[in-house]
């Protein structure tokens, strides 16, 4: 499988945007990063809890974990590429003792979020620690 080209996500292009507006455009451009991915659309896939569907899956290769998201809504895909770019790419060590809630609560989006995209990230998040405590037995 492809993995999407995530480099032009900057993390402190998005905190050094002026106003929740810049940061949403944003968000919403690095959404359109996430290409389609209808082979990950499976009920397997298909992440429980969130209002719209969304499909996540992990991938191994040379050591390294790889994350592929898919959604129709591309504010959630832009807030997963945000979630993607600090995961992709690394090992099971290293992604040990990351917390993904913390690292994205100092971005401060939560505050902008609607309840239902909030819990729905969250969903997201979740998934991301159970498809490792997965890999760990199998990869």
């Amino acid at each position: 499988m492809q993995h999407d080209d995530l480099s032009s996500i900057s993390i402190s292009r998005l905190l050094a945007a002026d106003n929740w507006q810049q940061q949403y455009k944003l968000i919403i451009q690095w959404g359109k990063l996430l290409s389609p991915k209808p082979e990950i659309r499976t009920a397997e896939n298909l992440i429980r809890g969130c209002e719209l569907p969304v499909w996540l899956t992990c991938t191994q290769c040379a050591g390294k974990l790889y994350f592929s998201f898919d959604a129709d809504s591309s504010v959630i895909k832009g807030l997963a590429a945000l979630l993607l770019v600090q995961i992709n790419d690394k090992t099971l060590v290293e992604l040990a003792d990351l917390d993904l809630a913390e690292s994205l609560q100092l971005l401060g989006l939560e505050k902008h979020l609607t309840p239902s995209r909030s819990n729905g990230f969250n969903g997201i998040i979740s998934r991301v620690y159970e498809l490792l405590k997965v890999a760990d037995k199998l990869f």
